[in-house]
């Protein structure tokens, strides 16, 4: 796939809420129409809509990456650097709202492509991964299965996440981690019973 210019792939993203309830009704011409994009340029770019739809993915897949990155801190402690990544997915979610939700009700389609797959694991779960294992080490946290409590957490963060944008219409970042990072520290348990 060629390098998509900025403007067209801000076009892209704009629209992609669209397309969320009926992916596979979409043809490359819905696209173009709700985009602005000319049916031409999008085939100069991309063979299929599978490919805007991957393209999609990967671009913000490729910036949670970076915005997980930015919020992991190493100078914190380990429970204070996963309350940051969580917080980062859930403003990542509140930033791309549309494709957030795309992806999501895609992720059949995009479990099959490897690299989209790679870019899920790399933009929240192994760093939460490597994050648990750190933690386990330093005692900051209780040990657990690195690889089932990172996936366990990428799932609550964002299904929370999606369903505020889907029923309240919005998320509040810190809101919500500021509620369910709590939750992951000290479970669902009353505070008085050990």
């Amino acid at each position: 796939m060629r390098a998509v210019p900025e403007a067209m792939a801000d076009k892209l993203i704009a629209t992609a809420g669209g397309f969320v309830a009926s992916w596979d009704d979409v043809r490359i011409d819905d696209i173009a129409a709700a985009s602005g994009v000319p049916r031409a340029t999008l085939y100069y770019y991309f063979s299929s809509k599978e490919d805007v739809l991957a393209f999609l993915l990967r671009r913000m897949l490729d910036r949670l990456t970076e915005s997980v990155a930015d919020a992991d801190d190493p100078t914190l402690a380990v429970p204070e650097r996963l309350a940051a990544v969580v917080r980062a997915q859930l403003a990542h979610l509140a930033e791309y709202p549309a494709t957030a939700q795309l992806l999501t009700s895609n992720l059949g389609k995009a479990g099959k492509l490897p690299d989209i797959a790679a870019a899920i694991n790399a933009s929240f779960h192994e760093p939460v991964r490597k994050l648990l294992v750190l933690g386990g080490r330093d005692g900051s946290i209780r040990a657990v299965d690195p690889e089932l409590a990172a996936t366990a957490l990428y799932g609550a963060v964002t299904v929370v996440g999606l369903r505020c944008l889907v029923i309240d219409g919005g998320l509040d970042a810190e809101a919500v981690s500021s509620e369910l990072v709590p939750m992951f520290w000290s479970g669902l348990r009353p505070e008085d019973i050990p």
